[in-house]
């Protein structure tokens, strides 16, 4: 439940300073930090998923 809450809260994060990004900067500015962001949070819950089922065994 709690990796849950983590993971929403990155998502509303990612959204958030993509946002801002996008007034302050412009929308391609954005497009490359939420493609990178998403991309690095994706990879790392796999690493993280992967870890936790090689600990277990």
């Amino acid at each position: 439940m709690k990796k849950a809450f983590i993971a929403a809260a990155l998502i509303v994060t990612i959204i958030a300073v993509r946002m801002i990004l996008s007034a302050a900067f412009s929308e391609q500015v954005a497009e490359v930090f939420c493609g990178v962001s998403v991309s690095a949070l994706f990879f790392y819950s796999i690493f993280r998923l992967s870890k936790n089922k090689s600990a277990t065994n």
